[in-house]
């Protein structure tokens, strides 16, 4: 990852990386990852396995009437444990209303307890709206 570019200091993950809540980075080292996967030479096959915004995979059910349904390519992550809803994290793309392409990451901590997992989908659906609003606000 520093052959990219990426500090060392700002991602940390200590495991094998299956997401446990131990792996870390910040919200700018994952914008910088996905602009360097945007440029490699799987860009292409590393976005379609992404999930769409109110179409498909684990946001299938997310943002259904928003604007910006179907122009937001991100991978979700969450984090629960005895506390609650500990990490949310929303990263990918969207597309602005002008067509350009942007990198982004959402990261929501320490939301609170978690009763049902309708609290978890409306944490999904506050993301998303986030997501209309960047994109109708970018250039």
């Amino acid at each position: 990852m520093i052959r990219q570019g990426l500090s060392p200091q700002s991602f940390r993950f200590p495991t094998n990386g299956s997401g446990s809540p131990d792996s870390q980075a910040t919200a700018r080292a994952v914008v910088q990852w996905l602009g360097i996967m945007q440029r490699s030479p799987q860009a292409a096959v590393f976005r379609a396995a992404l999930p769409v915004l109110g179409v498909d995979g684990s946001l299938a059910e997310t943002g259904r009437n928003l604007a910006a349904r179907g122009e937001v390519m991100a991978k979700t992550g969450t984090t629960i444990d005895s506390t609650g809803l500990r990490a949310q994290v929303l990263a990918g793309y969207l597309r602005s209303r002008s067509g350009r392409d942007l990198a982004f990451a959402l990261f929501v901590n320490d939301a609170g307890p978690v009763s049902a997992i309708s609290d978890v989908a409306e944490v999904f659906e506050d993301q998303a709206v986030i997501t209309d609003l960047i994109r109708s606000w970018s250039p």
